[in-house]
């Protein structure tokens, strides 16, 4: 399986974030993941704004391919993100799938996920080996020409 570029990682612990990085990292599916704690910092950084500009010589946030966002956040929860996200132009979210990983097992959550095209899968945390590869495996034959 190639490689996908970068997994953004959008839950308000850090200890999911950690636990969920380690889980990527022995998976090998990622070059790159990168860690937000709401859905502000997410949407932050897929506009390369505040803390996630960009200079024209360091390119440090790359685009996110798949992106990992729990429901239940301060600030902004994952479906207030998912609202503002729908209206950023779609050429600018092309090639992303978004997952919820969640401990919201409620089936109102569920059932609102799935009610948006925007959501690919709804996983209950933790994350865990076999849910990873075969949300890569999707995003390889769905986005990403065999070598």
């Amino acid at each position: 399986m190639k490689k996908i570029n970068c997994i953004l990682l959008v839950d308000d612990s850090p200890s999911t974030n950690f636990f969920n990085k380690k889980m990527i990292q022995i998976t090998n599916i990622a070059h790159e993941v990168h860690d937000v704690y709401n859905g502000i910092e997410a949407l932050d950084y897929i506009h390369k704004k505040g803390k996630f500009k960009e200079t024209n010589s360091q390119k440090e946030f790359p685009k996110p391919n798949i992106i990992f966002l729990d429901i239940n956040m301060p600030l902004m929860d994952g479906f207030e993100f998912l609202e503002h996200y729908s209206k950023i132009p779609k050429e600018k979210r092309a090639e992303m799938i978004i997952v919820f990983l969640t401990t919201s097992n409620w089936s109102k959550d569920k059932m609102k996920a799935f009610d948006t095209s925007m959501i690919h899968d709804y996983i209950e945390k933790p994350l865990e080996q076999s849910k990873l590869l075969a949300i890569a495996a999707y995003y390889n034959s769905k986005f990403m020409i065999s070598l």
